[in-house]
């Protein structure tokens, strides 16, 4: 009898499920399971970034700089001019025969320049002051910027009288260069019809400077056009013999180059020689 209630025993304790039978272990020995992540697309090998700095925010652009040309390209406007068309020339600083020589043939060779441009300044023009030109506003815009030109390439000129004396000492003291710059020097003081650009301009500037105004214009053109062209060419004559006289001076040197000679005929329309 006892057998058969221990055999009933074992086989109740036999029919319990073994889910129930198992003993849960602490939750501190279970591994934990990460969390599900979501799929961000099929994966693809790329280099790591590079770390980029913090950008400070965006500052309004600025005016692209306006280009520099160099000093060399062009002769040096005098200290305080206020008008140049960039055929100035600066004084001479040098202290052999040799720099005095290439500063001649440079100072020679500008200066022509210098000439050349003022007259074809008014190739083909009338020759005349405007006719009833009674204020700025009667000259068209194309004559007001001829005026200002002519004012710059006047202020130009004067830098070589300026520059003339110093240069004077130390070329050679051959008495046929020293009569050839004393000549030139002569010319440019001489020389007094190229003033009117500066006149001129000036009353197209600020007209109210000026009293009379068509009065003033037409003294100051009509003086311009009736004398600065023989003017400039006596300078440039003067110019071009102060050189063939130091070719001659220095025979066993390198000659400077000789600019050729201007026409005798104004640049006016129709002009005749004076």
């Amino acid at each position: 009898m006892k057998h058969a209630v221990l055999l009933l025993s074992v086989l109740a304790a036999a029919a319990v499920t073994p889910v129930a039978a198992q003993k849960i272990p602490p939750a501190s020995t279970r591994p934990s399971t990460p969390a599900p992540s979501v799929p961000s697309g099929p994966k693809v090998l790329r280099p790591a970034p590079t770390a980029t700095p913090a950008q400070a925010p965006a500052m309004p652009s600025a005016q692209p700089p306006v280009p520099v040309t160099p000093q060399s390209a062009q002769p040096s406007s005098p200290a305080g001019a206020t008008h140049s068309a960039g055929l100035a020339m600066p004084v001479y600083t040098g202290t052999s025969l040799g720099e005095a020589m290439v500063y001649t043939g440079r100072f020679v060779h500008l200066l022509d320049s210098t000439i050349v441009s003022l007259a074809g300044t008014f190739r083909n023009t009338s020759g005349q002051p405007v006719m009833g030109a009674s204020s700025p506003a009667t000259l068209s815009q194309r004559e007001r910027d001829r005026w200002s030109r002519c004012r710059d390439l006047y202020w130009d000129l004067t830098t070589y009288a300026t520059a003339l004396p110093t240069l004077r000492q130390a070329l050679p003291a051959s008495p046929d260069v020293q009569i050839r710059v004393a000549q030139l020097d002569s010319a440019f003081g001489q020389s007094t019809a190229t003033a009117e650009c500066d006149n001129v301009s000036s009353m197209i500037a600020a007209p109210d400077h000026f009293t009379a105004w068509q009065d003033s214009y037409e003294t100051s053109a009509r003086h311009f056009y009736r004398d600065f062209y023989p003017q400039v060419r006596r300078i440039d004559e003067a110019a071009r013999a102060l050189i063939f006289a130091l070719n001659a001076a220095q025979p066993a040197g390198r000659p400077l180059p000789m600019p050729p000679g201007l026409p005798q005929n104004p640049p006016f329309a129709g002009a005749m020689p004076n």
